[in-house]
């Protein structure tokens, strides 16, 4: 081989030599390729029991697991707030990881400027005794975001690992230990809270509810039905109690919290006792009370070492009165989940409804008819709705001041399976003021006479508006009479759908508008009044000689033979002679009479013919 052929291959085995060696050198390996990839940082957050962080300028912290709370265990004892310490597992779990780089990229200036060797932060995650992740944090490269991190393995014997990667950590471990401190004084979740005790100089008021779903009662120092608004705001109040400022007790000892009575409590003093669900042991906060308006005091809590400042501008809340915490409204209905209501007057006979298939029925002449399911409605609604005026008594044993002892009206309704919740009616002497009271309940309300129009006394009212119902195949004529003018019969073939007529002998049918006809037809046949009328004496004179009289015939549905029946409506105006806004209505052989609206009427009854010249 040729001298000159020799060299040349010689330079060329240098060169790609060292395009190896750089590729090796500054390009990273198809492992590391791959562990960038999927983080180098990656670990089982649930796992992980201590977590350590130093940094350069000496400010240090231990955050501890204990089972179901981070703590910070150093420089204090305290809670630690776990959405910090979670954001900083999230983040050190998915680190941004751009490139890994090697101590002999840089001359010493270069490393040096890399800070990785005297770090900003460190931090170590644990698993017990075991080391499961340290990473130091140097300074910002270049790239926009990024900084130098260095990862120790977990293995024994290898070399620390060197990265470019973009994170927030930097801003995370900037804050001071104090800030690691839970800033909540109480974090509950407030569905989980089944009992509150609040105890002053004063008295003692006690809250409670058998489960997270069930109504609050107030237990002590009366026992009635709490005030759903109000005890969320005192519990809002409570759960959002901001610490201010932490300081550990003088001669490092706290003084006790729970209080074994009144006589260890002072003026200024409240102590709040929270049982949550699932927990043994319940919650015990002090609070003093602060000066005016101020929206700052002093805490004390019997899981938490330190002497806390706390803040909210809800502080008020927490130093209520028995009757704050009291519901206002005269009932909490699930009218969802009631199946009976029973109303009950010393005038009247007694009412009882069921629901049956998600519709109501009024008993009425030992059978079952369809009720007014908006009336049963508005009764619900007016009861959840009505505020009490005032309360009255709470350990009334002379209801005879009351009208209680002698009730003139009882309205009881039953949710479930539960037992029936009864609500008597009682008025004064002089029928100026209006009481109730709950059969199984002390108190005694003043209420306005105005809820007493929402719960009718009279069954006829919560009877069905409709009035008549047939379907149209069934229908064999119509006649129609006003006064003494000869009636307007309307006969219908269903097998055809067709109309004929006639009227004083005279066929009518070319005249008459099938349109209108079936629109007739329709709205008989789904006719509903406006209400029920409760005295009918002025109502049966009137409809003796009725302004109007509605004929309709029915037969067997879809044939035009077979035997028939009539149902007569009449209608008369409520004052004789006159057109008036109102009309009394009754289907013949029906002892109750109903209203209706002459304009619906008229709007019914719609002529049928066609106009002629």
């Amino acid at each position: 081989m040729r001298l000159r052929t020799t060299l040349l291959l010689l330079l060329l085995v240098i060169a790609l030599g060292a395009v190896i060696v750089g590729i090796e050198r500054y390009l990273p390996s198809t492992r590391e390729l791959l562990e960038m990839k999927k983080g180098p940082g990656r670990f089982d957050r649930a796992k992980i029991t201590q977590i350590e962080i130093d940094s350069s300028g000496g400010d240090g912290v231990s955050l501890s697991w204990d089972g179901s709370r981070w703590w910070v265990r150093r420089p204090f004892n305290d809670l630690a707030d776990p959405a910090k310490v979670a954001k900083l597992l999230a983040e050190l779990a998915n680190i941004g990881w751009i490139n890994r780089v090697h101590r002999d990229e840089f001359d010493d200036g270069g490393w040096t400027r890399t800070q990785l060797d005297k770090p900003h932060h460190t931090v170590q995650l644990m698993s017990g005794a075991a080391n499961v992740l340290q990473l130091s944090l140097g300074a910002q490269t270049p790239v926009g975001g990024s900084h130098y991190l260095t990862l120790a393995s977990a293995k024994a014997g290898e070399e620390p690992a060197q990265y470019v990667a973009k994170t927030t950590l930097p801003e995370m471990l900037k804050t001071t230990p104090q800030d690691w401190r839970d800033a909540k004084l109480l974090r509950l979740p407030a569905d989980m809270v089944l009992n509150v005790k609040l105890v002053q100089a004063g008295g003692q008021i006690e809250l409670a509810r058998a489960s997270e779903r069930a109504p609050w009662m107030l237990v002590k120092p009366l026992s009635t039905r709490g005030s759903k608004e109000r005890i969320s705001e005192l519990l809002s109040a409570l759960l959002n109690l901001e610490i201010k400022e932490a300081a550990e007790p003088a001669g490092g000892t706290k003084p006790p919290v729970a209080a074994t009575g009144l006589a260890d409590i002072t003026v200024q003093d409240l102590k709040i006792s929270v049982v949550v669900k699932g927990l043994a042991k319940p919650f015990e906060i002090t609070l003093m009370k602060p000066v005016a308006d101020a929206v700052t005091t002093t805490a004390q809590v019997s899981y938490r070492k330190p002497v806390f400042t706390i803040t909210s501008k809800s502080l008020a809340n927490l130093w209520a009165q028995p009757n704050d915490l009291r519901d206002r409204m005269l009932a909490r209905i699930d009218k969802e989940a009631v199946t009976q209501v029973d109303v009950t007057s010393a005038l009247h006979q007694p009412i009882h409804l069921e629901k049956k298939n998600e519709s109501w029925f009024l008993s009425r002449h030992k059978r079952l008819e369809p009720a007014n399911g908006d009336r049963v409605i508005k009764f619900f609604e007016a009861l959840n709705t009505f505020q009490i005026h005032e309360f009255t008594a709470d350990s009334a044993s002379n209801l005879t001041e009351y009208g209680l002892d002698n009730p003139f009206m009882t309205a009881a309704w039953t949710e479930g399976s539960a037992k029936p919740s009864k609500l008597i009616f009682g008025t004064n002497k002089e029928s100026t003021d209006f009481f109730a009271k709950y059969e199984n309940e002390p108190s005694v309300y003043r209420v306005d006479a105005s809820i007493l129009p929402s719960i009718p006394q009279e069954a006829i009212k919560w009877k069905g508006l409709g009035a008549l119902r047939f379907t149209q195949f069934a229908l064999r004529q119509i006649s129609l009479a006003a006064g003494t003018a000869p009636p307007v019969v309307l006969k219908y073939d269903a097998t055809t759908a067709q109309w004929t007529g006639e009227r004083a002998g005279q066929n009518i049918s070319a005249l008459i508008d099938r349109v209108k006809a079936d629109k007739l037809a329709g709205s008989l046949s789904k006719f509903s009044v406006q209400d029920w009328a409760g005295d009918v004496t002025n109502a049966i004179t009137a409809l003796q000689n009725p302004a109007l009289r509605v004929v309709v015939t029915l037969g067997e549905p879809g044939t035009n033979t077979g035997p028939t029946r009539d149902t007569i409506l009449n209608f008369a105006p409520t004052q004789a002679g006159m057109d008036t806004t109102l009309y009394f209505g009754q289907v013949q052989g029906d002892p109750d009479v109903f209203y209706i609206a002459r304009g619906t009427l008229l709007e019914l009854l719609a002529p049928v013919l066609k106009k002629t010249k």
